[in-house]
């Protein structure tokens, strides 16, 4: 059953919630006098209310209310048309009219196309958790911790935020500088080497995987193994296949990376390629990439924010979470 809606007294919209359904009008008439969602979200909290999942009212969520077509006992058709919806409304079309017309509908963001979140190659420098591709509240892309507080879970960081340009830019110029150092090219080569030899293993491993979990499938059968074991043992199996298969991608990646050519030749590829490319010489060059909390009000990466870990140096240990 799909959850009741602020304002309705079940899910089937049937009867309005009192209370919910009063406040909610109030909320509009307030809103299309000119209040902001923010303004409109401290009012439902200063009145005693809250979602119908708990959660106190956020702009957004106060947004959303006010812009659902069910409040004023709306609904959208197959061509995107407000049509009646047949149930109580709590506001008239017209004022639900008004309050569209005060919120324009947001141009669609381009797609961002991350290039350093596929291989987990940044990770938060406080936690040591990958780093996501997350939009800011402004809209411009960014790579966050995702392991902050949530409605689900408490979380233990999510204090990193790097903007995505700042960050793949300060990236690319360290890779284009030591793309000038005499002996890169080599260590390159080594690398790959030295992958493309993982890259077999971990295959290998995979399809080992996949004929012992048969084996033990069969044993079943045989009653030579019990059914709580073979479960088990899948669940066991398909974490380390899940972990193997994320290391076979980006491996496949770094070992397509180009290591032949010129310094320029090799310039030029970085500065015309699609972020997946880059993103392959990246995993080449790097163990790994941290990134730290920056300051109040930073905007540019400065010196010790960002820790590149070259793969021709010594390996970094893990990250230990601090205070």
């Amino acid at each position: 059953m799909p959850p009741r809606q602020f304002g309705f007294a079940d899910s089937s919209r049937e009867t309005l919630h009192e209370k919910e359904a009063g406040i909610t009008a109030e909320a509009a008439h307030l809103s299309a006098a000119g209040a902001n969602d923010a303004a409109v979200a401290a009012f439902l909290t200063k009145a005693g209310f809250v979602g119908t999942l708990g959660s106190r009212f956020t702009s957004q969520t106060a947004g959303r209310l006010l812009t659902n077509p069910a409040i004023a006992g709306l609904k959208r058709d197959a061509a995107g048309e407000l049509v009646p919806a047949g149930h109580p409304s709590m506001i008239t079309p017209e004022l639900f009219a008004a309050l569209l017309e005060m919120r324009p509908p947001k141009p669609r963001a381009e797609d961002f196309d991350y290039m350093l979140t596929a291989a987990d190659l940044v990770v938060c420098g406080r936690c040591g958790t990958p780093l996501v591709g997350q939009r800011s509240s402004s809209g411009q892309p960014g790579y966050s911790c995702p392991d902050g507080p949530r409605q689900d879970r408490p979380g233990n960081c999510g204090r990193v935020r790097c903007n995505a340009g700042l960050l793949e830019d300060h990236v690319g110029e360290q890779i284009l500088a030591r793309l000038l150092l005499p002996a890169t090219q080599a260590d390159l080569e080594k690398t790959r080497q030295l992958l493309a030899g993982q890259l077999d293993a971990d295959r290998l491993r995979v399809t080992e995987i996949e004929a012992s979990i048969q084996e033990l499938a069969a044993m079943v059968v045989r009653r030579d193994l019990q059914a709580k074991d073979l479960k088990k043992a899948k669940a066991e199996a398909a974490d380390e296949t899940r972990q193997l298969k994320r290391r076979i991608r980006s491996a496949e990646q770094a070992v397509a990376a180009p290591v032949a050519g010129s310094v320029d030749e090799l310039v030029e590829w970085w500065n015309t390629s699609s972020a997946e490319a880059r993103r392959s010489l990246a995993i080449l060059m790097f163990h790994r990439i941290d990134v730290h909390p920056a300051g109040k009000g930073t905007r540019s990466i400065t010196p010790g924010r960002v820790v590149l870990w070259w793969r021709n140096e010594a390996p970094p240990g893990p990250i230990v979470l601090t205070g």
